[in-house]
């Protein structure tokens, strides 16, 4: 999935390259994807809330063993949120992120609605 229109498509991260703002305020999440789609941007919502715009890409990201496909929201008030490639009608998935803790969440192409390429 291409970029969108005159944003360029970022390289992959380097290992301790994400910073994240949790604690007792805030918690994190991380979206793992397929390579197909690297590159593409991602959005979140409280659950079942309005689609706000607000949105991360999917970059490889070089972890000490392995090289993985993710986009992360760094702080997030704690709750339930809905995540989806930007643009795709409906919620790829749901998840509930905690105040001081990193959830994790993985679209897949039935859910996230694009086709499995």
């Amino acid at each position: 999935m291409a970029p969108r229109q005159g944003e360029g498509r970022l390289g992959p991260s380097r290992p301790a390259s994400v910073v994240l703002d949790i604690g007792p305020h805030a918690g994190a999440l991380v979206v793992y994807a397929g390579p197909d789609l690297d590159g593409a941007e991602i959005e979140i919502r409280p659950g079942g809330g309005a689609w706000r715009g607000t949105h991360t890409a999917v970059r490889r990201r070089h972890l000490r063993s392995a090289v993985v496909h993710a986009g992360v929201f760094g702080s997030l008030p704690g709750g339930t949120y809905d995540v989806r490639v930007r643009g795709v009608a409906g919620a790829g998935v749901s998840v509930e992120v905690r105040a001081g803790a990193v959830a994790e969440a993985t679209l897949v192409p039935a859910e996230a609605g694009w086709p499995a390429r």
